[in-house]
């Protein structure tokens, strides 16, 4: 017995059709739309050229992780206390 709560019906190949032609209307409506939004707005070419930057620079982060970038030379090195040479400590006397 069926756990179904409706009876699944084989499909017609008229009705497969019929299913498949809506889907390649929809999807083609779709992207007409997506299509005259982006051509239509600057705004819209705008958002895509940022996402678009954004993208391509994850797409390098993620690509180039293990190559060494001289970053180094750019920034200023921040020496660590340890090696950091330290002054003798001067003692005051009472006058």
């Amino acid at each position: 017995m069926s756990m179904a709560p409706f009876g699944a019906r084989p499909a017609s190949p008229q009705s497969e059709r019929r299913r498949t032609r809506l889907a390649l209307m929809i999807a083609s409506v779709g992207i007409a739309a997506t299509l005259l939004a982006y051509a239509v707005s600057p705004g819209v070419r705008h958002a895509v050229s940022h996402a678009a930057h954004s993208v391509k620079h994850a797409v390098g982060n993620v690509i180039d992780r293990d190559t060494k970038h001289d970053d180094t030379a750019k920034r200023p090195r921040h020496p660590s206390p340890r090696t950091v040479p330290r002054r003798p400590a001067t003692t005051r006397t009472a006058p």
